[in-house]
């Protein structure tokens, strides 16, 4: 397996040559007088580690560091400096550094970074799957009441859950299905006051229903509600919740999925299609909050 490589910048030759001799062992090193020649050889190599100089390196101060991190992004970087000041520590670390050396440095200072070095690239490179020993993930979302914002969100929200055991290709269609409908729900019914009986009076005058709930979007008081849409993993399950800024309707004239008669109707469709798919759900007492819960199955 080859060797990790450094690169030293520094203008002096012999603390070059003194850091390659105690990299040696571990790293295979380049020197570099100066800024202009470090960041041709970063064209030339993929480095790991870079030790600086910021004292004196044709660059005014650590802004090396930035330009160097520009180059190599991966790269650990060590500033070096005589007599560092606390102010130039920080600047260097808010710029990129990962560590600070003092010159002359000490073997058991060059050790001490070293073992920084090595313990955080195995750390990384070790097999560990984030995702598959996640116990519990919450996100909260606050949504204008905007129809046009809906597809662009549940894409997003989407990527985020099929990343999570047991969201396959089917479930996932299941779940853009429910959201979808319970957040168009929560906009038109909820903030936008839009019941089944008024909807069917503004279909039978316009043909453009869309532009219709835009308009009313903008007007005053539903242009400032909003939805908070919630989701999270946990105990292999997903729990979304929605709410809106509505007044709210009664819930016990929620259509139940077992009634054969409410195939027959569009009124309460999308609810009844969510009930079907989702393993619960459940209204507030109020009717303006929704939670809806999916049970995740698969092999461990």
């Amino acid at each position: 397996m080859p060797k990790a490589k450094a690169l030293i910048l520094d203008s002096d030759e012999a603390t070059t040559e003194i850091l390659q001799e105690l990299l040696s062992q571990k790293l295979e090193s380049h020197g570099a007088k100066d800024a202009k020649e470090a960041l041709e050889r970063c064209l030339e190599h993929e480095y790991d580690l870079i030790f600086t100089e910021i004292d004196n390196n044709g660059k005014s101060g650590v802004s090396v560091i930035e330009e160097l991190k520009r180059k190599q992004p991966n790269a650990l970087i060590i500033a070096m400096s005589y007599k560092p000041t606390v102010e130039q520590a920080i600047s260097a670390i808010r710029q990129g550094a990962m560590d600070f050396l003092a010159k002359p440095f000490s073997v058991e200072d060059v050790a001490l970074v070293m073992e920084k070095y090595f313990s955080m690239t195995t750390s990384s490179l070790a097999e560990f799957n984030l995702i598959e020993n996640l116990a519990e993930e919450k996100r909260t979302f606050v949504l204008p009441t905007d129809f046009l914002i809906l597809n662009p969100f549940l894409n997003e929200v989407l990527n985020m859950l099929k990343r999570f055991p047991g969201v396959d290709k089917r479930t996932l269609l299941s779940l853009r299905l429910c959201l979808y409908e319970m957040l168009v729900n929560s906009m038109e019914h909820g903030n936008l006051e839009i019941d089944y009986q008024t909807k069917k009076e503004i279909l039978e005058k316009t043909l453009d229903y869309h532009k219709f709930l835009q308009e009313r979007a903008q007007m005053p008081p539903y242009r400032d509600r909003k939805i908070v849409f919630s989701y999270q993993y946990a105990n292999d399950k997903l729990t979304f919740t929605i709410t809106d800024e509505g007044p709210g309707f009664d819930v016990s004239k929620i259509p139940s999925p077992l009634d054969e008669k409410n195939l027959e109707s569009l009124s309460g469709r999308g609810i009844f299609i969510t009930r079907i798919n989702m393993d619960e759900v459940y209204y507030n007492e109020k009717g303006n909050s929704v939670t809806l819960t999916k049970k995740l199955s698969y092999s461990k």
